[in-house]
């Protein structure tokens, strides 16, 4: 499937303006701190995400290529034929699943095929993780919103000695959307954990620190399937969580093949990086401001 353009896009979202885009670019082009070659078609997702808000979306904007420059470990060398890459699709099966949700919602699923605990790395299946998202936006563009389905099943208390709190910390910080989110280009709609048993219950303590309360309220823990069809249809779910589609396991060999067909534009989207260096002084103190109060909010939360 090629990527969406941006033509498409502007046919599918009526109230996005080609002058809104000019205006971000124009801006961007501003910003010496940031990448300067960003696509029509990013810059769609950060506006839509932004619910077309442009000084929402400049904070996404700044965000997101701030997370993404300071992880290297999750957003650099992302190779799919990568050894750390090819581990986690070996013991981890990812799909965006090929029907929306009844709602429209793209429902992207992971699971473990392999509990070999010393195979598994924190950050390699982030990294693996957002590699396929970032597959699926570059083909799909813009959805109303994303439901993500997480089953730990089998997980044992090893694997979380496994989780690293800062990646823990990342993954929050880059993925939680409230009225106008922070730093991903989409809206989570729910995060829905499956088969959830005690290791489940010490994700949720590990990760709720770092939740703002309008994510808490967007994670739903299920012991049975019962509870999850309340959410998203089975017309929308494969057949091992008692849905019509076929496998997870189908669905994840075709996603493995879509990583390798995007290698070269993985390679290219790494130059894509914010320099700090560069940012205007008056952004700096802004930006230090932002921190301390992120840094006590963080305090009074523990």
């Amino acid at each position: 499937m090629p990527p969406i353009t941006a033509a498409e896009e502007f046919s599918k979202n009526i109230n996005m303006k080609q002058e809104h885009i000019e205006y971000l670019r124009n801006w961007m082009s501003k910003q010496p701190h940031l990448p300067s070659e960003v696509t029509d078609e990013q810059l769609i997702l950060f506006l839509h995400s932004c619910q077309n808000h442009l000084e929402a979306c400049k904070r996404t904007i700044q965000a997101y290529y701030k997370i993404r420059s300071n992880s290297p470990e999750i957003f650099g060398n992302r190779d799919p034929n990568g050894h750390d890459v090819q581990q986690v699709l070996s013991i981890l099966e990812f799909a965006v699943l090929p029907k929306k949700d009844q709602h429209g919602n793209a429902v992207m699923a992971v699971r473990f095929s392999d509990l070999d605990v010393t195979k598994f790395s924190h950050s390699g299946a982030l990294k693996t993780y957002f590699m396929v998202q970032d597959v699926f936006m570059l083909e799909n563009g813009t959805v109303p919103g994303y439901v993500f389905l997480m089953d730990p099943k089998g997980c044992r208390f090893e694997h979380l000695s496994r989780l690293t709190l800062s990646y823990t910390k990342m993954y929050a910080e880059y993925i939680q959307v409230c009225l106008f989110q922070d730093a991903f280009p989409g809206n989570v709609v729910a995060n829905h954990f499956l088969n959830a048993n005690y290791v489940t219950k010490a994700m949720m303590a590990m990760l709720k620190p770092f939740l703002k309360s309008c994510m808490s309220r967007k994670i739903f823990i299920h012991t049975s399937m019962n509870t999850l069809y309340d959410h998203v249809s089975k017309d929308a779910l494969p057949k091992e969580y008692g849905g019509k589609l076929d496998s997870l396991t189908t669905y994840h060999k075709m996603m493995v093949a879509q990583l390798g067909h995007y290698r070269n534009w993985f390679q290219e989207e790494e130059t894509f990086l914010m320099d700090e260096s560069k940012r205007p002084e008056k952004q700096k103190d802004e930006r230090r401001v932002l921190d301390n109060e992120h840094s006590t909010k963080m305090l009074e939360i523990d």
